[in-house]
């Protein structure tokens, strides 16, 4: 399996094809992570990542809808979709190979059906057109017959953020494992003096690599 992995400049080249910026993405990441910091002991184990997958979301909502993205929920899969409808943006946890370039991540915990038609559906439709252009020269959706789906995948490491705009097109035991293409962001750092402990609960410029999971 081969995909196709941007890195440094390349990568921010082709986030702006996307209409998305690091900058977006980072603040997000950055909301969200400070909602986290609100939790307590006195929560439930399971709250902190799920409230980093929550605002992650939200919080990315907030940042597009007012550029023209739209949004919905088709069986509980959370989409902020993009105004052309060619493709949708979905935020999960990653595993800890997470923007690293030589293997491939997968989503840290089983996905459910949803996700398994969006991700058959991405397989398809990549087929269908051989490349990776969401959109022709005039402008026209490459993907008329259904909406392409990229997760936006997110891991908390030791000193940062690590996160990927990748688009999947295969999974195994539930989890996303398989990927067209990935798009690389910077480690975002922790601020200086973050809120509190942090802990991972959650969740050359272009090159094309053949990778396998180890």
């Amino acid at each position: 399996m081969q995909a196709h992995v941007w890195v440094d400049q390349k990568a921010v080249d082709r986030l702006a094809e996307l209409d998305l910026s690091v900058a977006v993405i980072e603040r997000v990441v950055r909301r969200a992570e400070a909602e986290v910091a609100t939790c307590t002991p006195l929560d439930p184990p399971i709250m902190r990542g799920l409230t980093r997958w929550g605002r992650t979301t939200r919080f990315l909502r907030e940042e597009l809808i007012p550029l023209g993205w739209t949004y919905d929920n088709p069986r509980n899969l959370p989409r902020t979709i993009h105004p052309s409808r060619s493709f949708a943006i979905v935020a999960t946890a990653g595993d800890e190979l997470t923007g690293v370039v030589e293997l491939l991540p997968a989503t840290k915990y089983p996905k459910g059906y949803a996700t398994q038609l969006a991700v058959e559906a991405n397989e398809q439709l990549t087929l269908d057109f051989g490349d990776f252009d969401l959109q022709g020269a005039d402008g026209t959706s490459l993907a008329p017959a259904g909406i392409l789906t990229w997760i936006l995948l997110f891991h908390v490491r030791e000193d940062g953020y690590q996160v990927e705009l990748s688009l999947p097109d295969a999974m195994e035991g539930g989890r996303i494992t398989n990927w067209a293409e990935r798009i690389i962001l910077p480690l975002f750092p922790f601020a200086p003096e973050p809120l509190q402990e942090r802990r991972d609960d959650d969740g050359p410029d272009d090159i094309v690599v053949a990778v396998s999971r180890r």
